[in-house]
């Protein structure tokens, strides 16, 4: 659901908290945001006004799945589609395209992989320094 993201940033920023990492829970909250946001919109389109009862059994899943590593956070979102993520060159007076750009500029990295069970993760990592 669209709602999901904002509940996925929520628990991240909540998460990192109690992870004593609340100095990265901004930048985290962003790129779980953008991720995420891309995994739904890749997953399939929602109608604009959806009633619980037309999406019950029809919605893909979508997953987050967060990594306290050694000195890196990695931040992981599958979907269930296998087409990779592609920067935009968005303009000036473009609404949205500036998702993956924020992502490359406030991580150490990101990437995809296929699993083997199907699908895609984008993933990506921050600091923790």
């Amino acid at each position: 659901m669209p709602t999901s993201v904002a509940t996925a940033r929520m628990h991240t920023r909540h998460l990192l908290r109690r992870w004593h990492l609340a100095t990265i829970a901004d930048d985290a909250g962003l790129v779980v945001t953008e991720l995420l946001t891309n995994a739904i919109k890749a997953a399939g389109p929602i109608p604009p006004q959806p009633r619980y009862r037309d999406l019950y059994d029809h919605l893909a899943v979508v997953c987050l799945c967060l990594h306290n590593l050694t000195d890196e956070l990695l931040i992981e979102v599958w979907d269930p589609k296998n087409n990779p993520p592609i920067p935009r060159d968005a303009t000036p007076t473009d609404e949205g395209g500036r998702g993956l750009l924020l992502v490359d500029a406030l991580t150490l990295a990101w990437g995809t992989h296929w699993p083997h069970q199907g699908g895609k993760i984008v993933w990506a990592t921050l600091t923790l320094n």
